[in-house]
């Protein structure tokens, strides 16, 4: 619904983060609602001063452009990026930010702020690992007119069912959210997927998801204790849930730290922004399998040095003691056993999933930074949101290669653009602007060869 730029604060020296308001072609009244709540995303990011909430630094009307809000610049990339390319997090950092993000919803809600939209895309992660709360743009501010409105505001697959059938919002509803993100954070998959919102809604009024532990592999199991937090979190009956976020993170660590997975330095502390976390193993015969491992390494390298001594000091070898040793290799390299066959070793490389995007490009607080690196194979798409966030994704990669004169890469940016959502208008017209500057590259002005 908006453009986002990263620009800098030339009095201040820092990037900053510029979202504006594209044109959406409303009526009147519904870009007035629209614009409404644009300034409440300033007014409620405003009143916050947390850690993990993204600062609003600015906000005003340009002649050109529109209202438009300035927000610090955060690198990193969305959780949803993050899930997509890594699959779930590990407990020590589940734990983190499930703390990170509790403290900031809660904060929130005690100046009587509901973000109403709560979801992976709006959780931004920065290369340190530390999470930031972003767009409060729907958020209900007391005294607002838009809380008067009564209607859905939100996505489904993250909403609460009282948001859904009755447009009740509270920070149980926000809680329900954050159930659902922690549940994908966890298991790698939503609790509510589906390829449309109706089906979507339908699901979250009615189904109870399987538990976490049941969408994981045993290389990732999930401890009971850990389910039986995430499901109380999406509970149907708001009165259910837990009193608030800050204590569903603290109910978090503690079934983590009850089934082993993860260990404190204190029992009680506010948050995990102020202590790092030390990851427990639950199970310790894999350090007794890593020794055992070791112990016979050595016992090799001490036989190999011992046979290396022995033929160093040995007289020279007599022509038919040669001769029988080329047959013995020959044998070895030729047999049909593949145990005995030598082949060469393939280099390790370093995870691309760990390395931290260096173009900054534009995107929403750095959103855009990591949307090559989380790319996702069409077939892995399965629903309609999916793909056409994935669309946009590719389309900012094609922005950002057509700002730079690198044409074949904005192509194959575009190509992926389209695979995914064939439907989306900015791709025709970015499109248009690919062939005209590929146009004005080829046709430079000829100079003019004189003959002698």
């Amino acid at each position: 619904m908006g453009f986002v730029f990263l620009g800098a604060d030339p009095e201040l020296d820092r990037p900053v983060a510029i979202k504006t308001v594209r044109d959406l072609g409303m009526d009147s009244a519904s870009m007035q609602t629209f614009l409404e709540r644009f300034r409440n995303e300033a007014r409620a990011a405003a009143r916050l001063a947390h850690p993990h909430i993204v600062q609003v630094y600015d906000v005003g009307e340009d002649p050109e452009w529109g209202p438009y809000l300035v927000f610090e610049y955060i690198a990193g990339s969305t959780l949803k990026q993050i899930l997509r390319a890594q699959g779930p997090l590990s407990p020590e950092k589940v734990v983190q930010l499930a703390e990170e993000i509790g403290d900031a919803l809660s904060l929130a809600h005690t100046h009587d702020i509901i973000h109403r939209d709560l979801k992976p895309e709006n959780l931004l992660v920065q290369p340190n690992g530390r999470a930031k709360l972003a767009d409060f743009g729907i958020a209900r501010v007391p005294d607002a007119l838009l809380t008067r409105e009564g209607q859905f505001l939100g996505t489904p697959c993250y909403a609460a069912p009282e948001t859904i059938s009755g447009a009740a919002y509270s920070p149980q509803s926000d809680l329900f959210s954050f159930a659902a993100v922690m549940y994908e954070a966890i298991s790698g998959q939503r609790a509510f997927p589906g390829d449309d919102a109706l089906s979507v809604a339908q699901k979250v009024l009615h189904d109870v998801p399987p538990p976490p532990s049941a969408m994981t592999s045993e290389l990732s199991a999930v401890p009971p204790e850990v389910d039986d937090v995430i499901m109380e979190g999406l509970s149907k009956n708001p009165g259910d849930r837990l009193e608030s976020a800050a204590d569903f993170a603290a109910a978090l660590r503690a079934a983590y730290e009850d089934a082993g997975y993860v260990v404190t330095e204190e029992s009680s502390r506010p948050g995990s922004r102020r202590f790092p976390l030390e990851a427990k193993r639950p199970k310790k015969q894999s350090s007794n399998i890593g020794f055992v491992f070791v112990l016979i390494s050595m016992l090799g390298l001490g036989v190999g040095l011992i046979y290396a001594l022995d033929r160093a000091i040995s007289p020279d070898v007599g022509p038919e003691d040669s001769a029988e040793e080329d047959d013995t290799v020959d044998d070895t390299e030729s047999s049909d056993d593949p145990s005995t066959t030598r082949r060469p070793r393939a280099i390790a490389t370093t995870d691309d999933r760990d390395a931290t995007p260096k173009d900054a490009g534009s995107g929403d607080s750095g959103k855009a930074d990591a949307a090559s690196d989380a790319a996702t194979p069409l077939q892995a798409l399965t629903s309609r949101h999916d793909r056409e966030e994935a669309a946009k994704d590719a389309l900012a990669e094609a922005r950002r290669h057509l700002a730079a004169g690198k044409h074949e890469q904005a192509q194959r940016a575009l190509d992926k653009a389209r695979a995914h959502d064939p439907e989306n208008p900015d791709i025709d017209a970015l499109a248009q602007k690919l062939r005209e500057a590929v146009s004005k590259s080829a046709d430079p002005a000829k100079p003019t060869s004189k003959g002698p």
